[in-house]
């Protein structure tokens, strides 16, 4: 945690990205430095570290950054901002090499060493598309209404899982930091899924949430979270209820 707070003020302090305001969402009033600085770090530790707990099975870290970074390079190379295009890009083609190796039954694992990296630099990319998206004329057509929601849908599942995750914990009074196979992939393994179905299914959950992000471009900030919250809900009490079932057969 200090190695990242560490990274985390470096990013804010010398290479000046951060976020800045609340983005429409509560009013468009500039941040103070203070709160500024607070909202930037806490983006990036919670970015960084949620990436690294879902790299639980083999692919899924991978494949999930994989499409986050396609879907931002692509933001960025219609907006013009080629120098992010070609960072997402080159950061895309190392992930894909990567994942032939890291696809069931992996030869290599990503680690603390990948998730972390990968991490941090989707916290940047997520701050960058933020910022610029909000900057953009509203009649650019590459222009999202929901710059925080659409960023947000592109990072879904690990901020899904890290959430669901801590919430558990909290209710079974253990703390946050504790390890566990409570994780979103580890249900549906638990489910008899392989990895690779489990990668298939939240793949497919990811894209579709994207999708949805895409086709709600012109709504404001609030319905758009407002969407995916609904969503996110409604699928994390599917799952648990598939989960209970299965317990039930078990005793059975």
């Amino acid at each position: 945690m200090i190695a990242q707070w560490i990274t985390a003020s470096l990013i804010f302090f010398i290479l000046d990205i951060r976020l800045i305001s609340f983005y429409g969402l509560l009013g468009d009033q500039n941040l103070p430095w203070g709160g500024s600085y607070l909202i930037t770090l806490l983006a990036v530790i919670v970015i960084t570290n949620s990436l690294n707990l879902i790299d639980g099975i083999d692919g899924l870290a991978s494949v999930f950054s994989l499409i986050a970074t396609l879907f931002f390079g692509t933001w960025f190379y219609f907006i013009a901002n080629y120098q992010y295009a070609i960072l997402c890009y080159a950061l895309s083609g190392g992930i894909l090499a990567f994942l032939f190796q890291n696809w069931e039954p992996s030869k290599i694992f990503m680690g603390d060493t990948g998730s972390l990296v990968i991490g941090t630099l989707l916290a940047i990319l997520a701050i960058q598309f933020v910022n610029q998206n909000f900057k953009l004329e509203n009649l650019n057509p590459y222009k999202f209404n929901s710059s925080i929601g659409t960023a947000i849908c592109v990072l879904i599942l690990p901020l899904v899982d890290t959430s669901r995750i801590i919430i558990i914990r909290l209710y079974k009074k253990i703390s946050p930091l504790t390890a566990d196979k409570r994780h979103i992939h580890h249900a549906l393994v638990r489910l008899n899924f392989t990895h690779r179905q489990a990668v298939y299914i939240l793949t497919i959950v990811h894209v579709s949430i994207i999708s949805i992000a895409l086709l709600m471009k012109k709504t404001p900030e609030w319905l758009l979270l407002g969407v995916i919250f609904v969503i996110v809900i409604a699928l994390c009490i599917l799952l648990d209820r598939f989960i209970l079932k299965a317990l039930d057969k078990e005793t059975l």
